[in-house]
């Protein structure tokens, strides 16, 4: 990147395509640096201002915090292009930052819907439920965390039964609370009990840690930012600006907003801890003016998708977006086609850490079991194309070609056999056979269909093993959590 270059932004073109120039970019960024350096943010955490003070920002009124290029550039530069996290089984590492991009499922819904109950508040049992999901299915690489708000548990502990669940019944790296030092330290308390390092010194979880747009870090998300950065943890700078609301109605505004306000928090963290691993996290959309909703299914939310990949690789970072994000409100035509607009801009579009991957409807409002294995096939199809296909001798089949008649055909044929296994997808959840076996089959659609593979899912699942002292700690430091917070 250009990190001193100015702009004239009366040059530039006046519409970007999805695909950013260079220039582009460099524009992005240099709002961005205007915004930090000579508008500034608010932070509401008092040992953070402290050392941002020492490490040469300046703290003025009303907590407001300018940042000096210098400082925010030479922190970025210092945050490494990739890192690894992991599981407790060592079969479950995943690298973030290269190669395929790790999916996290869908993230903080206060509800469910499933096929035979409808829509409703969501509870413990459907957490466990998502969790189990998430550990069967092969496209899930992280376990996230909040995957559906167990709304029978009290507010003040469901950190701690979320994550105790999430590391009893996976074994794959986890996100943690980011609410609060206490809440992000208890995360990092449980986690280091279920892989044996009290020390944590490798990454095994990351956490959402957002700013609250327009330009504030509030105390507790700073606080959990703080937690994790000092653990050596990697944090998920995310920022949910949404344009018309906490942002610009233009995208170039509230992106370079958005962009500012994750590079503060990059900023934040590696002055804790330079070189602890961090995710610039993109999930920018826009409301719809006409409702006053958040509209996470849009063009526009695609676009900002598109911004988060190419913001990442211009600052040799991974990059998070968001994955199968829909408003529909169902399992529908709304819900799928948007869901695909969304996933293939992410996953073709070279995303490194994918959080929304699995089951989302209503804007972040609702969790579906049934959209979540939809859409873990949505991802099956995406990296089928991404796949592509191989170009060499046999696969031309030339002789093949010669061998069959004019309008005759190739069913019959050993080279159809063994490639159409190889190089085909079959899916097993949706209707690829004749109308007839469909309609006899009891001609459901997608929706029933994925309910059934629910069950299946849910059937095949084992949980992993864990060590029975390991699990005792780990429910004991819940209970004495529990009863210290609640009395």
């Amino acid at each position: 990147m250009s990190m001193q270059q100015q702009f004239d932004l009366s040059t530039l073109p006046t519409t970007s395509p999805h695909k950013l120039s260079a220039e582009g970019l460099d524009a992005i960024h240099e709002t961005s640096i205007h915004i930090l350096e000579d508008i500034g943010i608010q932070v509401g955490h008092d040992e953070m201002r402290d050392i941002l003070d020492e490490a040469g920002a300046v703290v003025g009124d009303d907590d407001m915090v300018t940042f000096p290029r210098s400082l925010v550039e030479d922190a970025v530069e210092g945050a490494p292009s990739s890192f690894e996290m992991h599981g407790r089984n060592p079969d479950r590492d995943v690298t973030v930052g290269e190669g395929d991009p790790v999916i996290a499922p869908g993230y903080g819904a206060p509800n469910i819907l499933t096929y035979d109950d409808g829509r409703r508040q969501s509870t413990l049992s459907d957490y466990e439920d998502l969790i189990k999901l998430a550990q069967v299915e092969d496209e899930i690489t992280c376990a996230g965390y909040v995957l559906c708000e167990p709304n029978d548990v009290p507010q003040e502990v469901k950190h701690l039964e979320m994550i105790e669940r999430t590391l009893k019944f996976t074994d794959m790296p986890l996100m943690g609370s980011p609410y609060g030092e206490d809440r992000a330290k208890a995360s990092i308390d449980l986690v280091s009990m279920a892989v044996d390092d009290p020390d944590m010194s490798r990454p095994y979880m990351t956490a959402t840690c957002n700013p609250v747009p327009p330009r504030q870090w509030d105390e507790r998300m700073t606080g959990g930012l703080l937690q994790y950065a000092r653990h050596n943890q990697p944090v998920l700078v995310g920022n949910l600006l949404m344009a018309n609301a906490s942002g610009p109605s233009s995208l170039a505004g509230s992106l370079a907003l958005t962009n500012a306000e994750i590079l503060a928090g990059i900023t934040m963290t590696q002055v804790v801890n330079p070189g602890v691993p961090v995710i610039h996290g993109t999930i920018t959309s826009n409301v719809d003016v006409r409702s006053g909703a958040l509209s996470m299914g849009s063009p526009e939310g695609t676009l900002c998708t598109s911004f988060a990949s190419q913001i990442g690789s211009y600052y040799d970072v991974p990059a998070r977006a968001g994955g199968g994000l829909t408003d529909a409100k169902t399992v529908d035509d709304q819900s799928g086609s948007e869901s695909m607009m969304q996933l293939m801009m992410a996953m073709l579009g070279d995303i490194d850490f994918m959080l929304h991957g699995a089951g989302i409807l209503d804007s972040f409002g609702t969790m579906s079991p049934e959209k979540f294995v939809l859409d873990c096939e949505r991802i099956r199809y995406l990296n089928e194309i991404e796949a592509g296909y191989d170009l060499n001798e046999d696969t031309f089949a030339t002789d093949l070609i010669e061998e069959v008649e004019p309008g005759g055909h190739f069913l019959n044929k050993r080279h159809t056999l063994e490639h159409s296994k190889e190089n085909h997808y079959f899916s097993d959840i949706y209707a690829k056979d004749s109308y007839d076996n469909w309609e006899n089959a009891g001609a459901k659609d997608a929706f029933e269909s994925a309910a059934d593979t629910v069950q299946e899912r849910l059937d095949a699942y084992e949980r992993p093993p864990m060590d029975d002292d390991i699990q005792a700690d780990i429910e004991d430091y819940v209970e004495e959590q529990r009863e210290e917070i609640l009395g």
